[in-house]
């Protein structure tokens, strides 16, 4: 056979390299070689050295040990992955209504209301969804409540240029007082109007 000749009795050795490991497999590495081969060479020694019951106490330590690691390592991977809320977002701030049919005069007496009560963060998104209702009721931008401020804002300018500098404006201190640390108080609300008041007559 051709298999059984001399010349194929030495495999050449490869030149290729290793492929080099990637971030997570050294980390992983890392992670094996300095905490779980410490926690499990006692349990390991202990139990080259039982018989019977020993042994099967020796797999329960194990594992229990490993249950435990398992868990730490689900929260902090859990603790990595998981979007961060800001103390502000628009659930809390009652934004989700901002879909709901009213028109711009409603929304801007609704708006009025919540600055009343000194719910601020609420009566500027009700100046911000007064602004989408009167570009929708003007036929400029059809209301979509799955667009962003930004998206539009892009819209906004490309068909009312000069509109979008004070939506702008209204679109900035909605974001903020949505996602802000800080709550916002009185004078953002009366920027917010004051950028409202501006915006309106241009989008007729």
């Amino acid at each position: 056979m051709v298999l059984a000749q001399p010349a194929y009795h030495h495999v050449a050795a490869s030149t290729a390299e290793k492929p080099t490991p990637n971030l997570w497999q050294m980390a992983w590495d890392w992670f094996f070689e300095h905490v779980i081969r410490p926690l499990l060479h006692p349990i390991g020694s202990a139990l080259a050295h039982s018989q019977g019951v020993g042994t099967w106490v020796g797999l329960t330590l194990i594992a229990l040990a490993l249950a435990g690691l398992a868990f730490v390592i689900f929260r902090l991977v859990l603790a990595f992955v998981r979007p961060r809320r800001g103390p502000l977002q628009p659930a809390d701030a009652g934004l989700r209504g901002l879909a709901e049919e009213r028109t711009s005069v409603e929304w801007l007496a609704l708006a009025r209301e919540a600055a009343a009560r000194g719910d601020y963060a609420r009566a500027i998104a009700a100046l911000f969804a007064g602004a989408l209702a009167a570009l929708d009721e003007r036929a400029v931008v059809a209301f979509d409540p799955a667009r962003t401020p930004g998206e539009y804002r892009r819209l906004v300018r490309r068909s009312r240029e000069a509109a979008s500098a004070a939506f702008d404006d209204l679109c900035e201190r909605f974001v903020r007082a949505a996602y802000a640390e800080a709550p916002p108080g009185r004078a953002d609300f009366e920027a917010a109007e004051r950028a409202f008041a501006r915006f309106e007559p241009l989008v007729t």
